[in-house]
């Protein structure tokens, strides 16, 4: 006997969200999670290292560092494959979208 399997009961992926580098280095973040039925924005003020999880299909992300010192590298893991970005300097951003 098979079972068939809705949309409303397959798990959603999750994503993995590092941000690290110079420890202490500040940044910003805008996170558009989006699940296939709605999109929430999780807006974040902190600094390295810090790491965020959450459950969806897709991720747009704009990171702006803050701080004058220091550098950024942000990495963002989902279903095996991994991205990764990096940058140095305050107002620098990364922007990534993962599907």
């Amino acid at each position: 006997m098979s079972k068939q399997v809705s949309r409303a009961d397959s798990p959603k992926s999750e994503i993995v969200i590092v941000f690290d580098g110079v420890p202490g280095t500040r940044f910003q973040a805008s996170l558009k999670i989006d699940d296939g039925v709605q999109a929430v924005t999780h807006e974040l003020e902190e600094s390295v290292p810090s790491e965020y999880r959450y459950q969806g299909e897709a991720l747009e992300a704009h990171i702006r560092q803050t701080s004058q010192e220091g550098a950024l590298s942000v990495e963002v893991r989902k279903q095996g494959s991994v991205s990764r970005s990096s940058t140095q300097g305050q107002g620098s951003e990364i922007r990534l979208r993962v599907r």
